[in-house]
């Protein structure tokens, strides 16, 4: 009987041992659908039946993940099982910007009321934030790279959207247990490809189709301005900005500028520059490489008025001995004046118009260019 009973025991715990472990739930593990993304290279949207999730890529190692977020519905119970990743419920109702050009994206998404800070406000052209920093609504942080703690927690936004930079670890953050969303659209190597990180933004307001619409149209309207340019052969030479301080900084000539310059039907100088984002260089070395290229283009923040040639020079007097700067063919934008910096990433089709129009300007006859004028 206890031989039996032994037996029966042992068979009884061999039926234990060979059921499965509890299965995570399928939604888990298999996403019902991923966000079509067709230019941006840094960051990927998919859809599970419980939750959103979205992996940052990082733009310095493509190999690692910058961050994850993990987006759920505020009307939804929080689900039991959740990957790794940072938690945010959506819609977000309160956000700060630590950058204009994130703020631009929310504006496009009709969600820019949603701010309660910003960073240098100097650089926001927004009517609903310009109003909200002079009535006090919206909270001036100060300087992006060493934004106000204080006037952030208290401004309490559900997140605060910044640009990352490689090596650098914002401990104050962590402090204050903040939600940060990194928005690393300035590394793309593409104009549509940075405009598409739209979607990126969509997805913490939940307006995906509203950004999908917006794209699409962007989309057409860029790649029928770069077939008319595939019809030149001409392309004349061109460097862009000016020295600050000592250092020149140069976009690398795989940088959504590099990708801009040549789309434009230009050619860039610094196009074997294997970068995506900017290298410091002295003047001296500009200077040498620079000095016969046809076009000069630079950005400048001036509210006093647009800059001109005699006060390039009076600036630094050899910006003169460009080949640029003597035959007058300097396109400049003020961005005191101008939306560039919270508009421009968001319409490059606008954008590479302006530069058609100055590099081959029988393609555009009576184009009248929004960010990009001549100097005087």
């Amino acid at each position: 009987m206890k031989f039996k009973t032994l037996i029966l025991l042992l068979v009884l715990l061999a039926a234990g041992c060979s059921n499965p472990k509890k299965k995570q739930n399928s939604s888990f593990l298999t996403a019902e659908s991923t966000s079509e993304i067709k230019y941006a290279k840094n960051f990927i949207i998919k859809h599970f039946k419980e939750y959103t999730q979205i992996i940052v890529k990082n733009p310095w190692d493509s190999t690692k993940v910058l961050d994850t977020y993990i987006l759920v519905q505020k009307n939804k119970k929080l689900p039991t099982e959740l990957p790794e990743g940072t938690i945010v419920r959506i819609p977000v109702e309160r956000v700060a910007f630590a950058a204009s050009v994130h703020a631009g994206m929310w504006n496009q998404l009709n969600k820019a009321q949603l701010t309660v800070g910003v960073c240098e406000p100097e650089y926001f052209k927004i009517p609903v934030i310009m109003n909200g920093l002079k009535n006090g609504t919206i909270a001036d942080l100060g300087m992006a790279t060493s934004i106000n703690i204080e006037k952030l927690i208290a401004a309490s936004p559900d997140i605060l959207i910044v640009s990352p930079f490689e090596n650098t670890k914002r401990t104050e953050f962590e402090k204050v247990k903040l939600v940060v969303v990194k928005d690393a659209s300035y590394m793309e190597e593409s104009p549509l490809g940075r405009a598409e990180w739209i979607k990126f933004e969509a997805a913490f307001t939940c307006e995906d189709k509203l950004a999908d619409k917006i794209f699409s149209k962007i989309e057409k309207n860029y790649n029928e301005l770069c077939e008319k340019v595939a019809k030149t052969s001409n392309r004349p030479t061109v460097f862009t900005e000016k020295k600050f301080g000592d250092i020149w900084y140069i976009a690398g000539g795989k940088s959504y500028l590099g990708r801009f310059l040549h789309d434009a039907g230009a050619s860039y100088i610094w196009k074997d520059l294997n970068q995506t984002g900017s290298v410091p260089f002295s003047f001296e070395k500009v200077y040498y490489k620079a000095i016969e290229a046809d076009y000069w283009l630079l950005k400048y923040n001036n509210y006093q008025g647009d800059i001109t040639f005699d006060a390039l020079k009076n600036e630094y007097n050899l910006y003169a001995g460009f080949k640029a700067f003597k035959q007058k063919n300097i396109y400049a934008i003020n961005t005191a004046k101008s939306p560039f910096y919270e508009v421009g990433p968001l319409e490059p089709d606008v954008v590479l118009a302006d530069l058609i129009s100055i590099f081959h300007p029988e393609l555009m006859p009576n184009y009248k260019a929004k960010y990009y004028f001549k100097l005087k």
